[in-house]
């Protein structure tokens, strides 16, 4: 991994931000903005695994398919490889998109029920125009069945006929078909049974390994995102509030959010030395999020500064970076 960290960034986002206009009554005087995301920087080095993490609602999503441009950014920058992404348009942003995929979440609605499932993975080599002839393009379908462990038999199957775990298997071989750099994970395990689950995260990590990918892998599972990552972020309410190697994350968490969110691992109690910590209230609504701090009114250290003036996200050292006016002093009993 040090060597990898040595090179140039593969992908670089910068202030990212996207608004959704909510639906307002006839009375209403003014728009009211959700901030799905809100501020998101960071980097992602070549062959990395970013693990991004949070409760349901804080916009890992969002981010996610923003920094793909599947849902248009509302404000920030991206630089792949150099190259601005949000600028690019047309022919250009089509071969851009060539090297950067994503795996859905939910693996039957992802897949066109009408379509084989030779003709799902097929279909993007039609978009890049990936082949000579059709014989040329099944091959390499076939190829990449065999890689992700399907049996070339299913070609010309449907998704109807598969169990989940097979069906994620046909999303990821139509992700890495044309040998991506960039693949965003969401969620890609959530709704496998968990002896699946093992199955798919290992398969990730040999494509990984044996293709040179980097992934966002997006999950609400820790314990999913401690074994597959290099790095860690977490989000809240479409805020980064901390990040970092993920062994510093896990062993030293700095953010009150990050040690609640750890503390809620299921562990047997002979292990468990963290004691658990219960949020009080509900996620605030991104249309009207809490000023200063935006984790304020539901966090056990909050006093009167977290209300009225807004933490920088601070590099505590090592990289690990760190939103709170008393990171390293907020260590609940663990």
């Amino acid at each position: 991994m040090s060597e990898v960290m040595n090179q140039a960034p593969l992908l670089e986002v910068r202030n990212l931000r996207k608004l959704f206009q909510a639906k307002s009554s006839f009375f209403a005087k003014e728009k009211t903005f959700i901030k799905a995301v809100d501020d998101v920087s960071f980097t992602l080095m070549p062959q990395e695994t970013l693990g991004v993490v949070g409760e349901s609602g804080c916009g890992k999503s969002t981010m996610g398919r923003s920094v793909l441009r599947l849902i248009q950014p509302t404000s920030g920058e991206i630089f792949y490889k150099g190259q601005d992404f949000m600028k690019a348009n047309g022919n250009e942003l089509r071969k851009m998109r060539a090297d950067m995929q994503i795996i859905f979440q939910d693996p039957y609605a992802s897949l066109n029920p009408r379509m084989t499932i030779g003709e799902v993975i097929t279909e993007p080599l039609n978009i890049q125009k990936r082949y000579a002839s059709k014989e040329e393009a099944r091959e390499q379908v076939l190829k990449v069945m065999e890689v992700v462990g399907l049996n070339p038999k299913y070609y010309n199957r449907y998704p109807h006929e598969f169990s989940g775990g097979q069906r994620q298997r046909i999303g990821i071989a139509r992700a890495i078909v044309l040998k991506p750099s960039l693949v965003v994970c969401d969620e890609p395990v959530s709704a496998l049974d968990v002896s699946i689950q093992s199955q798919v995260l290992n398969l990730l990590r040999q494509l990984q390994s044996s293709m040179g990918m980097a992934y966002i892998f997006i999950s609400h599972n820790l314990s999913v995102i401690k074994h597959i990552s290099d790095r860690v972020m977490v989000m809240y309410l479409g805020h980064v509030v901390e990040m970092g190697e993920k062994k510093d994350l896990f062993d030293n968490p700095s953010h009150p959010y990050t040690q609640a969110l750890l503390s809620a691992i299921p562990m047997p109690e002979r292990h468990s030395t963290r004691k658990k910590i219960i949020l009080q209230g509900d996620l605030p609504s991104p249309a009207n999020p809490p000023s200063g701090c935006i984790f304020h009114t539901r966090c056990f250290m909050a006093q009167d500064i977290c209300s009225t003036q807004t933490p920088e996200l601070k590099d505590l050292g090592n990289g690990h970076m760190c939103a709170c006016h008393f990171c390293g002093q907020c260590k609940k009993d663990q």
